[in-house]
This record gives structure tokens, C-alpha cells and sequence, in this order.
């Protein structure tokens, strides 16, 4: 079958990575924008990593999504998640 007339939705495993921009990853997490560049600059608190291209940078998706996982708690304080294992007993 040429590439083409493939289904992009059936090649999920040679699509690239999505990458989010700080304006992206900055309304998701509920924070400003300079609160990501400065943390990038200072490279201080924790926070997701990110990719650099040029002068732009990106984080994955993948990345925001296990680091928000790392920091997931139940209302008892304990940790939701061990954060080793991506999906546990699945």
C-alpha cells in the first residue's frame, strides 16, 4: 500500500510526537506564561520539561501528561500515582 492511501489515523505509531507550545502548556496547568519561561531562565521549581528548536520551545505531551501524573495526590495526601508505571494493573 503507498503512503498515500494510508489512513492517517492508522498510523498512529510513525506520527510524530505532539508538541506544546509554553502558551499551551501554561493554560492547561492554570499558571502565566512567565511563570514557565522563569522557571526555564532560573531553571529553579519543578516543572515539565520542555525541548528547545531554534529559538522556540515545545514540551511533549507526553511529558506534561506523566509529569502532572508525578504530581497527582488523593485528598488524603498520599500519592495517586507511583509515577514508574503509566498505567498499573492495565
Amino acid at each position: 500500500m503507498k503512503t498515500s492511501d494510508q489512513n492517517p489515523a492508522d498510523t498512529t505509531a510513525d506520527a510524530p510526537e505532539k508538541l506544546l507550545t509554553t502558551d499551551a502548556v501554561a493554560a492547561w496547568l492554570g499558571i502565566q506564561r512567565c511563570t514557565l519561561e522563569k522557571a526555564r531562565s532560573t531553571r529553579l521549581g519543578d516543572f515539565p520539561p520542555f525541548i528547545r528548536i531554534g529559538r522556540a520551545v515545545r514540551y511533549r505531551l507526553t511529558d506534561v501528561e506523566q509529569w502532572l501524573l508525578a504530581h497527582a495526590f488523593n485528598t488524603d495526601g498520599s500519592r495517586a500515582h507511583s509515577g514508574n508505571a503509566k498505567h498499573q494493573g492495565q
